[in-house]
């Protein structure tokens, strides 16, 4: 720290004005290349230290002086400066400022450094780090030595912020010029960590707290509040015990940890616990004053500007003032701001994109903001968090009358065992929401943690209720950080459905996913697939790579199909999108796993996605959840010495020892099998022993030079299913090599023998047979013709899937005669209208379900598990509550939707989405 000596009584204001910039930067070196984080925090508590003993020689000088360490702090923990939210500086805009200030050619070797930072080969080791390549390029054309205080660095900071904030650019241009030809490289180096909210010096924010003091996370936790945080706890015998949450101030909320429907009992210690629909919206927590309201968003984000401060401004405040009753003057309630549908009278998702923190949200999409109020945390000027939930959530009815699709209680019911947590599971599962939550009654509210009591539920995490999508990798981004130097993120894409018989060769862009996968995982993945990266030229992109107009989701490389990988992803729901070609996209994808056991060209198609989306509105969770779904697991033991005794195959699984087998004629000779099983008259060691005999040989794993892989046609095992999936080899039926055997005669292969068959020998059958296996050439025998005749009567009608893919093939341009080519519908036509004078007795959905199969729809007089779709006339509602029970038990669901859906659809042309129709 600088000595305070010969100091004038103006300047002591404070210790930030008078500590070097470079100090801190100085102190950041040392802390990154310290290894061990102990070691890490005693250099840190040191800073502190001296920061805090420099204050007091400055307040022996001016007793006046309040100082905290928050100037320091606020940089040493830049993303929890709620004062500057964003400076509107990313990586590109820094490196072509840095261009601008430093008179760089554009195609200079320093600029292309900047610009493509991410590029291992032109970063090198700082590949992925813009602060560091930053560092290398400044490093000849900055002073030795920066000038500027921390005070100083803060306030260009500030003044950064403020100018982004009302979009002065040139303001910005001014300061950021200002800190470029004032600092050191290195001090560059830290600035530009500061400025993107990520020192990446292995010290987390709750180390750094905990260095300034015990009680630092506990207090941000309550009030969010880093300046009020360094401002009250500057001297580290202050204690905080008794922590307040005060109105206006705003803090983080408690939070849900994850659970399964199986383990509640064990986790509550069965007692009771409390059930509630957990809502898809934007947790936040509204303050109350009087006449003064404040909103808060789980981050301390203030949106006041959005909802109203009073009664007369904002787009939730006018609706809700009057709703609180006349006794309550102050209070804090935690709740999710959801959007409201009036027009539906339903709550939209996240996935419908639109920002209900936005002023014109409802000119905009027509969702009004909507708080669903779940918790109460202070009531006039009594602090509610020591009080547990069940005494908290019954003062909410004192607090304020719902209004519809203004201010709502959340519902809870109470419970005490795993089945009746799976019912409220599965019940949320049918009525398409996100999940439910689940809180132990006893439980008191503690800020900012997942570990109080809170736990949610929802399909997602729960193995088997979602459905798992396998797309193609088609491109790559290069990390930053720890990521750096390798591809951290990949676009995956589905596939336009190829002609039958041909792999795709067009794939649509489908969503970007960086999670799901460890970092060494991750490493060999980078490895696997290093050599057939090649960089992505907008100007002349690959052509069986289809991205969305104006390449919102253009990466840094891409490969070629059959160079890539399928990946197994799992998200909650697909959402529309434009930054796609697909027009859609995954909300929180992650990878599950790498199918090594697909090809390249098995992935899902377009068609797929469709279907999917059509299926269940987009949500992926479809299926029920039963408590024996999920296995009990078993305890890690001790592991100790002892002889282990080596797995053996079962002997019908073994191959024969044919060392004493004595050849008798060479009809096999050359020819190499690989028998899986065979009849019971005849079994695979028999066969595999008649086959040596005849001068065959056997093998347990087909390669190369294996003939054909031998089955029993009754009897498809695991191996032989797996083997018919990757197509390498020809599956014969074990009837034709027991033919070959018992008549001693070679029989050449007909499609009747053939269990699968490869390409090569697809080609052989159709110029020697029809579609139906009977040879244009050779005699027919008796039971041969009957085998045909079979074939012929098995020969099924086009699905409808065959039937839309035709309408695609011939009707390119979205012929109106398939709209509802994919649905099923069950028409609910027990209304019966008479005639005045006439005995004429007509059902007004007749009409309606006339139209329908013209328009290509199933139409079933049966309320099958195959139907889709149910409509109902709005006169006749009396058996909705039956049908929406026996929906209830199904595994797939059907939509029950009023008649002005079908309207809907034939008007736009278009499958319509049936939210707003459905009864």
């Amino acid at each position: 720290m600088a000595s305070t000596d010969n100091l004038s009584s103006s300047s002591l204001a404070t210790v930030a004005s008078q500590v070097k910039f470079s100090e801190l930067c100085g102190l950041l070196e040392k802390i990154q290349k310290t290894q061990g984080n102990d070691k890490k925090r005693r250099i840190l508590k040191d800073f502190f230290d001296k920061w805090r003993e420099f204050h007091l020689r400055l307040h022996e000088n001016d007793k006046n002086t309040v100082d905290s360490v928050y100037p320091a702090v606020r940089l040493l923990l830049p993303h929890l400066d709620k004062e500057r939210v964003a400076y509107g500086i990313k990586e590109h805009t820094y490196a072509k400022l840095l261009i601008e200030v430093l008179c760089l050619g554009k195609d200079s070797p320093d600029a292309n450094l900047l610009l493509h930072y991410k590029a291992p080969k032109t970063a090198r080791a700082e590949a992925g780090d813009f602060a560091s390549v930053a560092q290398r390029v400044l490093k000849n054309r900055c002073p030795d030595k920066g000038l500027l205080t921390i005070d100083e660095v803060n306030r260009d900071l500030d003044a950064i912020a403020i100018a982004n904030t009302s979009k002065a650019k040139d303001t910005v241009h001014k300061h950021m010029v200002h800190l470029l030809t004032s600092l050191s490289a290195t001090e560059q180096k830290w600035l530009i960590r500061m400025i993107m909210k990520e020192l990446k010096v292995g010290l987390s924010q709750s180390s750094v707290l905990n260095v300034y003091h015990p009680d630092a996370e506990e207090l941000y936790n309550v009030n969010n509040n880093l300046e009020k945080v360094c401002l009250a706890l500057r001297d580290p015998k202050t204690r905080a015990h008794e922590v307040g949450i005060t109105i206006f101030s705003p803090f983080s909320p408690m939070l849900g940890e994850r659970a399964s429907p199986d383990k509640v009992e064990e986790i509550m210690e069965k007692s009771m616990y409390f059930i509630e629909t957990k809502y898809d919206g934007e947790r936040f927590l509204l303050h109350k004053n009087e006449n003064e309201y404040k909103y808060f968003s789980r981050n301390g984000n203030e949106y006041t500007h959005v909802f109203g401060s009073n009664i007369f401004d904002g787009t939730l405040t006018p609706f809700i003032a009057n709703c609180f009753k006349k006794d309550v003057k102050k209070c804090i309630l935690d709740g999710e701001m959801l959007g409201f549908h009036a027009a539906s009278n339903t709550f939209g998702t996240k996935g419908e994109q639109f920002d209900v923190k936005s002023r014109d949200v409802v000119e905009r999409s027509g969702y009004q903001p909507c708080l669903q109020v779940f918790d109460i945390l202070l009531l006039n000027d009594k602090v509610l968090t020591n009080c547990p939930l069940k005494e908290r959530l019954p003062l909410l009815e004192d607090v304020f009358s719902p209004v519809e699709g203004r201010i709502v209680r959340s519902v809870y019911k109470p419970a005490y065992t795993n089945q009746e947590c799976a019912d409220a599971l599965n019940e949320a599962i049918d009525n398409k929401e996100e999940g439910i939550m689940v809180k132990l009654a006893d439980s008191v509210y503690r800020p900012n943690t997942r570990k109080g009591g809170w736990f949610k539920i929802k399909p997602e995490y729960v193995g088997g209720l979602t459905d798992e999508l396998d797309l193609l990798i088609v491109g790559g981004y290069f990390g930053v950080g720890h990521r750096g130097g390798m591809m951290s993120h990949f676009l995956c894409a589905v596939a336009e459905p190829p002609v039958e018989g041909e792999k795709p060769s067009v794939f649509h862009s489908f969503c970007k996913v960086g999670s799901g996968y460890s970092k060494k995982r991750l490493r060999d993945f980078n490895i696997q697939l290093a050599q057939h990266w090649q960089v992505y030229d907008k100007k002349n992109p690959p052509e069986h790579l289809k991205l969305a107009s104006g390449f919102k989701e253009k990466p840094d490389a891409w490969l070629l199909p059959e160079k890539s990988c399928i990946v197994q992803v799992k998200a909650a729901e697909i959402i529309e999108s434009d930054r796609f070609k697909a027009g859609c996209t995954l909300r929180f994808p992650r990878v599950e796993m790498i199918r090594e056991d697909k090809q390249w060209y098995e992935c899902m198609t377009t068609t797929d996605i469709e279907t999917l989306k059509q299926k269940s509105g987009g949500k992926l969770a479809g299926s029920r959840f039963e408590l024996d779904m999920t296995e009990e697991p078993t305890k890690k033991k001790r592991r100790t010495a002892h002889q282990t005794v080596k797995p053996k195959l079962m002997e019908q699984f073994k191959g024969i020892d044919t060392s004493t087998v004595i050849q008798v004629s060479k009809l096999l000779e050359g020819k190499e099998f690989c028998i899986i099983n065979g009849p019971l008259h005849f079994p695979k060691h028999n066969l595999e022993e008649k086959v040596v005999e005849m001068g065959g040989v056997v093998v347990q794993n087909p390669d190369t030079k294996t003939l054909c892989v031998i089955a029993e046609a009754d009897k498809l095992t695991v191996r032989v299913k797996n083997l018919i999936k990757n197509n390498k080899y020809d599956i014969v039926k074990a009837d034709w090599l027991v033919k070959v055997i018992e008549s001693n005669t070679w029989i050449p292969w007909s499609p009747a023998d053939m269990i699968s068959v490869t390409p090569a020998t697809q080609k052989v059958f159709q110029q020697g047979f029809d579609q139906y296996g009977d040879s244009y050439t050779a005699l027919t025998t008796e039971d041969e013709l009957q085998n045909v005749f079979k074939r012929i009567n098995n020969v099924e009608p086009l699905s409808e899937e065959e039937i839309v893919e035709l309408e695609e093939k011939y009707f390119p341009d979205d012929s109106p005669y398939g709209l509802f080519r994919t649905c099923r519908i069950y028409i609910d036509s027990n209304l019966v209208l008479s005639f005045p004078d006439t005995h004429i007795k007509n059902c007004p959905l007749d009409l309606l379900q006339l139209e329908l199969r013209f328009f290509g729809a199933t139409v079933t007089d049966k309320l099958d598990t195959r139907v889709s779709h149910v409509i109902v006339h709005e006169k006749d509602l009396s058996r909705i509550a039956q049908m929406k029970e026996i929906r209830h038990s199904r595994q797939k669901k059907f939509h029950i939707v009023k008649e002005d859906w079908v309207r809907a659809c034939m008007e736009e042309g278009t499958v319509c989405s049936e939210r707003s129709y459905e009864l």
